[in-house]
């Protein structure tokens, strides 16, 4: 591990960081970050950080979505060269939603080396944390700011029948728990935060129960969500059966309330069916 004068073949190394616990660094990326020739990194000031717990000390530069027009170029250029180069993030695994799948395929491209230093991963490591299946699932990544492409993306995974990921920042967790709750229903989830940290936590719930515990609390940093799709929940419920089954007792607000809780479905969506059905009648 120790090897300082271990010559590397040619090429991009993609190498993993720990998303929180130093310790997670595996023995393979330290050997690598100690050999290569240079470190391409997001933020120096964060790279150093875990760099220098592990006494590494190799040329850090910055390459992120601002300078990678103009930085890319040069990074092909020196393998090219035969210079050895690490691409790292702020933490975990490069290229999930960070910066690299360009120099990635422009090196491709080119017929030269790229290879991974792999380790660990937030999505896979919230999604093994948050107890909801784990047989397939969708990754989302961040939500579009804008207000109406976000809702669009929100529509368009409304009837995967996967659990999805999803990452958010915390200013603006309790606005996304909305927006779910609003389109995609009351259904399960786990917010994961400072996961491998002395203050990990992971909450579980339905998202109405979730946004509450969430908005009395003070959050810092990204958030992973981890959202349940139930299979059989198109299948085995039947909207208008449920509707008429309480027989006008409840105004349409207060029963679509009512019917979301029950089945997780979204209350825009029976309160839009409630209203439907008066009409016809």
């Amino acid at each position: 591990m120790n090897d300082e004068n271990k010559e590397l073949k040619s090429g991009l190394y993609i190498v993993s960081l720990p998303i929180g616990n130093s310790k997670d660094i595996t023995l393979r990326a330290i050997d690598c970050l100690q050999n290569v020739d240079e470190i391409y990194c997001e933020d120096t000031r964060v790279t150093n950080k875990i760099l220098s717990i592990y006494k590494i000390n190799r040329g850090l530069k910055n390459y992120h979505d601002h300078n990678g027009g103009k930085v890319r170029p040069q990074i092909i250029k020196k393998i090219k060269e035969g210079k050895s180069i690490a691409l790292v993030s702020d933490a975990g695994t490069p290229l999930i939603s960070d910066p690299g799948y360009k120099l990635v395929s422009e090196l491709k491209d080119n017929d030269l080396y790229v290879t991974a230093v792999p380790g660990v991963s937030s999505p896979i490591t919230a999604l093994t944390l948050s107890g909801l299946p784990t047989n397939n699932f969708y990754f989302l990544g961040f939500l579009p700011t804008k207000i109406q492409p976000r809702r669009n993306l929100l529509e368009d995974v409304k009837r995967l029948k996967t659990t999805i990921i999803i990452f958010e920042t915390a200013n603006k967790i309790n606005k996304t728990l909305k927006d779910l709750i609003d389109i995609l229903g009351n259904r399960k989830i786990a917010i994961c935060r400072e996961m491998t940290k002395k203050f990990e936590e992971i909450i579980t719930g339905n998202i109405e129960y979730v946004a509450k515990e969430i908005a009395l609390k003070k959050l810092k940093g990204e958030i992973v969500i981890v959202l349940y799709s139930d299979k059989q929940k198109d299948e085995e419920i039947n909207l208008e059966e449920i509707i008429n089954s309480f027989k006008g007792e409840y105004r349409p607000s207060e029963l679509a309330k009512i019917i979301s809780d029950q089945t997780g479905f979204s209350k825009n969506i029976i309160y839009n069916k409630i209203i439907k059905l008066k009409e016809e009648n």
